[in-house]
């Protein structure tokens, strides 16, 4: 019988269809998580930190503030995600993670994520092919607020969020969390919170979307993945990398 996990991180790993010494590689990762409220840092801006987190649990963003009333949320993480892969050939880093919701991350050292290269080499390929999905998902989303318009723009975010959530969860609904406030997706996307704000009237009054805090439900999916000519990073995945390595001798 498989062994459960409440870890949203091996539950979306365990797609690999893992072998026994993978699982207890990737359980080995995250011992000893931490708990974190809401709003709780990760890792400061003003403390290097040279160790990688594993959300167990919730919900954290990365922060750039330029001064007290301006703030930037560029890479959004959820259960199941790697803190800092993206990072690890950074220095200081000019950005902070803060937990978006409570919930738990595992800290680790570099080292021991790096020995997984030897180790498990299947593993660390598939951390590092998903770090690749959300960088090109960032870029995407940077492309969009440079050349969308502002309800373009909203559009494309949610079904960004949508898509990951769908990925990590292993879940298909158009009812998806959102755990931001307006002011926030502003960040996120370059617009005010009045902005964030009239566009979501607007979206509720024509039936795209219907909120629920803090849910929402994306009513009209398929017509702004259409209308937006969207694509869903995480649905090109690699499967390839989901093949067990058959060993055996050359020539048997």
């Amino acid at each position: 019988m498989e062994r459960q996990s409440h870890s949203a991180f091996l539950s979306r790993l365990s797609r690999l269809d893992l072998t026994i010494p993978e699982r207890e590689a990737l359980e080995d990762l995250e011992r000893q998580p931490e708990e974190r409220r809401g709003r709780a840092l990760v890792f400061d801006a003003e403390r290097p930190d040279d160790r990688i987190a594993i959300m167990r649990s919730g919900w954290s963003a990365v922060r750039v503030r330029t001064d007290p009333g301006r703030t930037t949320i560029t890479q959004i993480y959820m259960a199941g995600d790697v803190i800092g892969f993206s990072d690890l050939g950074v220095g200081t880093l000019p950005h902070e993670t803060t937990m978006q919701t409570s919930g738990s991350v595992t800290l680790l050292s570099r080292t021991k994520l790096f020995a997984l290269i030897i180790t498990h080499p299947r593993l660390f390929e598939t951390l590092l092919s998903l770090a690749s999905i959300d960088t090109v998902v960032l870029l995407d989303r940077m492309h969009a607020i440079t050349r969308f318009t502002a309800e373009d723009r909203l559009q494309h975010f949610l079904l960004s969020l949508k898509a990951k959530i769908d990925h990590c969860s292993l879940q298909r609904s158009d009812r998806i969390l959102l755990p931001f406030s307006q002011k926030e997706i502003g960040d996120a996307l370059g617009l005010t919170e009045i902005y964030v704000n009239r566009l979501v009237r607007r979206f509720e009054k024509s039936g795209e979307l219907t909120r629920s805090r803090p849910y929402v439900r994306l009513n009209t999916r398929k017509a702004w993945e259409e209308r937006l000519n969207f694509r869903n990073r995480y649905s090109e995945f690699d499967e390839n990398l989901l093949k067990p390595v058959v060993s055996g001798r050359h020539g048997s």
